[in-house]
């Protein structure tokens, strides 16, 4: 049995290729916050070393 056209209960799933490309998307920004995280890790671990060095 089919619900009406307009029936606001029923929801719509996008299709497995929109499910797809979501998905790509969400691990291409996952990858570019984790390189965003390692590049200031790596420029904050540069600077402690280079402090430590002008004090000796």
């Amino acid at each position: 049995m089919k619900g009406p056209k307009g029936d606001p209960i029923r929801l719509d799933r996008p299709s497995d290729e929109g499910q797809r490309d979501a998905l790509k998307t969400l691990w291409q920004v996952i990858a570019v916050i984790a390189t965003v995280i390692a590049i200031a890790f790596l420029l904050y671990v540069l600077i402690l070393v280079y402090g430590v060095m002008q004090r000796l």
